[in-house]
C-alpha cells in the first residue's frame, strides 16, 4: 500500500493556484525557457502571497536542498513520462498509455516530496519584521530566483511572472 499525500498549506496552494488560467502555461513556460524548477516558481508564490519576501540566500538554501531530488528522481521520472508520449513499435499504445499513467503518478508523488522539503525549509526561514503586499513580495521572489538562475527577464518572461503575481 502506497502512502497518500495530505493537504498541507504549499501543497494546496500549488493546487489551486496551478488549476488557474494561465499559470500552467506560465509555469511549464520559465521551465523551458529559464530552466526554472515549477515547485520553486510555487514556492516564490506561495512565500509572497504570505508577504514573505524571500533573500537571495533563502532561494539558494531552497535550489540546494531539492536540486539532488529533482534531478535524479523528478527530472527522471519527468523524462520517462514524455518518452512514453511517442509511439513506438514495440510498446502498443494501451500499454504506452498505462505505463504514462503510472510514472505520471509517481511524478507526482516525487513534486509533492519535494514540496514538503520547501515547506519545511519555509519554517526555518526568518520572517520580515513586516509583511510585504503579496504581489510585490511574490514579484520580488520571482524576479531574485531568475536572477540566481542567470535568466534574461525579458518581456515574455515578465509577462509570465506578471501571470503567476496576479493569479
Amino acid at each position: 500500500m502506497s502512502p497518500r499525500r495530505a493537504a498541507h498549506p504549499f501543497w494546496r496552494f500549488s493546487l489551486a493556484l496551478y488549476a488557474r488560467d494561465g499559470v500552467e502555461q506560465a509555469c511549464l513556460g520559465l521551465q523551458n525557457a529559464c530552466g526554472a524548477d515549477v515547485n520553486i516558481l510555487l514556492f516564490c508564490c506561495w512565500m509572497g502571497a504570505q508577504g514573505r519576501p524571500l533573500a537571495k540566500r533563502g532561494l539558494r538554501r531552497a535550489i540546494a536542498a531539492t536540486r539532488p531530488w529533482r534531478e535524479h528522481v523528478v527530472q527522471p521520472l519527468r523524462r520517462a513520462r514524455r518518452a512514453l508520449k511517442q509511439p513506438s513499435a514495440a510498446l502498443p499504445e494501451p500499454w504506452r498509455a498505462h505505463l504514462r499513467s503510472g510514472v505520471f503518478r509517481l511524478e507526482l508523488d516525487a513534486e509533492y516530496v519535494e514540496q514538503l522539503m520547501l515547506a519545511r525549509l519555509a519554517a526555518k526561514l526568518p520572517r520580515p519584521a513586516r509583511k510585504q503586499d503579496p504581489q510585490t513580495a511574490c514579484a520580488a521572489n520571482l524576479e531574485r530566483y531568475l536572477e540566481l538562475l542567470g535568466a534574461p527577464i525579458g518581456r515574455t518572461t515578465h509577462r509570465r511572472m506578471s501571470t503567476l503575481c496576479q493569479a
